[in-house]
């Protein structure tokens, strides 16, 4: 044995793994000035949850982000309550609903499916031989799920301040993921959802903690047919803004079938930049920026619509890792 094994040890990295399940709603409804996201995590090992909604119109951001109590019961339950922010799963990977309501405003909002359901474990069936970010979030535990699903949204949002109801609606994507995670074990990512009338794209990009030299990329294309995996992904960024996010993000695939697409997401012409709050702040918090903008595919000239999330690892004054 050697020496120094007497002496107190490093504590590794997969130690610092918990329990997690996540939710993400996106919705966005530019015609009417409407961008939400809900967000949250559950963490039941923990008695602990985090939630939070924000809406944007007129250029005024409505927001919350807290800590909420543990929703009791929780396991196999069809509407889960965290604080404001309420959940209801009505028909398996069809329908849902959001809904939220606090002193100023009262959203509701109903989710149909628009495609399949794609859970990610499938990209490493197609690249078996890339290591897959499920299994460098879970640190190779292999206990981390990650789905997600192009849906369309309607509702309503009632502005009590102004005495205003909007009834919306537009196009939506939901993320669903659980398992052994801690965000802190990345340093960056682009993570991004794109609706168009034929198709829907989610591809993932992201550096991680126990691979740190390899760039991990996974994604999908969603059509009426089906789904089908990328097995090639470059990401490119074009420009800088006034708060160092890029002014234009071009997305280059390639699917099993070998269809080729050139998506190109222009942030300057963004309907909606917004922080999601997905953690309580400590000394390292993982910050993630939302950008709802216009694209195109340039393969068939369609138009659509699309959340490029960039993130990365900060401390606690918010300079970045």
């Amino acid at each position: 044995m050697l020496l120094h094994e007497d002496y107190p040890h490093t504590v590794p990295m997969r130690a610092k793994l918990r329990w997690k399940e996540n939710w993400f709603w996106i919705f966005m409804d530019p015609e009417r000035d409407i961008c939400c996201l809900a967000h949250a995590t559950v963490e039941p090992t923990m008695d602990r949850a985090f939630a939070s909604f924000t809406l944007l119109h007129g250029g005024r951001n409505y927001t919350i982000a807290k800590e909420v109590p543990m929703p009791t019961p929780f396991e196999r339950q069809r509407e889960i309550q965290l604080g404001e922010l309420t959940y209801r799963f009505l028909k398996p990977q069809a329908e849902f609903q959001v809904a939220f309501e606090n002193d100023e405003i009262a959203v509701t909002l109903d989710f149909t499916a628009r495609m399949a359901l794609f859970d990610f474990l499938a990209c490493s069936d197609v690249n078996p031989d890339r290591l897959s970010i499920s299994e460098c979030t879970g640190f190779g535990l292999g206990q981390f799920r990650h789905q997600s699903q192009a849906l369309t949204g309607k509702g309503v949002v009632r502005l009590k301040d102004k005495g205003k109801t909007i009834e919306v609606a537009g196009s939506a994507y939901r993320d669903h993921s659980w398992g052994m995670r801690n965000d802190e074990t990345s340093y960056d990512h682009n993570w991004s959802v794109i609706n168009f009338p034929d198709h829907a794209f989610h591809i993932f990009r992201l550096h991680g903690a126990l691979r740190p030299n390899v760039t991990l990329l996974e994604g999908y294309v969603a059509t009426k047919e089906g789904n089908r995996v990328l097995k090639s992904i470059d990401i490119d960024y074009v420009g800088e803004d006034d708060e160092g996010l890029p002014d234009k993000v071009i997305f280059r695939a390639v699917d099993y079938d070998d269809q080729s697409y050139t998506i190109v997401c222009d942030l300057t012409k963004r309907f909606a930049r917004i922080v999601l709050h997905s953690q309580k702040p400590g000394d390292l918090t993982y910050f993630n920026s939302e950008n709802m903008c216009p694209c195109t595919l340039e393969q068939t000239g369609d138009e659509g619509q699309a959340n490029v999330e960039i993130g990365w690892l900060t401390d606690a004054s918010g300079k970045r890792m």
